[in-house]
């Protein structure tokens, strides 16, 4: 999803007040920068497929990965007590979920956590890399909790990515901003593309690739959209 400050939103989009992901820990709330970031709360039909298939818990934690990836994304921050509100639940629901989602392996960049621990590896990466590792689209839904459509859509991008590589498109910024993501996530795949670049996996970049090419309007590369 790409979010870009200060433009229109979209149906289940909103607009919130975050503290910016360079202050430093330890500092004054009150005293830190803060910034406006926009944020999905509500993905629409994906999201009703996976509260269908995987139910209730499983949305608010995919909710929880996507909202906080996109405020890191726009250089803003989101505590547990802005996903609470975001969310309509409890601060010890957010707590639980966060804590989940980290012992399954995920990235979730909330405030302190983007101090204390860096950057990792975004979902939509993490899923992407399944892919790439030969697992089917129902595997990965399981695994992920993720709907068909929206591991669909995420490998699709990522094909875009790699023919803009082929194209001599390499710079993660100038990715990005023609396939329609963050330079983060941009950055993400173009390392994915280097990691998995081995006999191994050739035929599955191509597979990919081709797949990207044939989806692509006549005229070529186009911006924007949810990615």
């Amino acid at each position: 999803m790409s979010c870009a400050r200060g433009g229109e939103l979209r149906e289940g989009q909103m607009q919130v007040t975050v503290v910016s992901s360079r202050e430093p820990a330890g500092k004054p709330l009150t005293a830190m920068k803060k910034l406006p970031v926009v944020v999905t709360v509500d993905g629409g039909l994906e999201d009703l497929a996976v509260m269908q298939q995987h139910g209730a818990a499983s949305l608010r934690r995919v909710r929880v990965l996507r909202m906080t990836e996109e405020a890191v994304d726009q250089e803003g921050v989101l505590t547990q007590e802005d996903l609470a509100r975001l969310l309509q639940t409890g601060v010890r629901t957010v707590r639980r979920d966060v804590a989940q989602l980290r012992s399954e392996g995920h990235w979730v960049p909330t405030r302190g956590a983007v101090q204390d621990t860096g950057r990792g590896q975004s979902h939509k990466a993490k899923i992407v890399e399944m892919y790439l590792q030969r697992m089917t689209y129902s595997e990965i839904a399981r695994r992920a909790r993720h709907s068909a459509s929206s591991i669909k859509r995420y490998v699709q991008t990522f094909g875009r990515v790699l023919v803009l590589w082929s194209h001599g498109v390499r710079e993660a910024g100038e990715v990005g901003y023609v396939v329609g993501i963050s330079a983060r996530l941009a950055s993400e795949y173009l390392s994915l593309r280097e990691r998995y670049s081995t006999d191994q996996y050739a035929d599955r970049l191509a597979e990919i690739a081709d797949q990207a090419r044939r989806a692509l309007p006549r005229n070529g590369e186009e911006k924007g959209g949810r990615r």
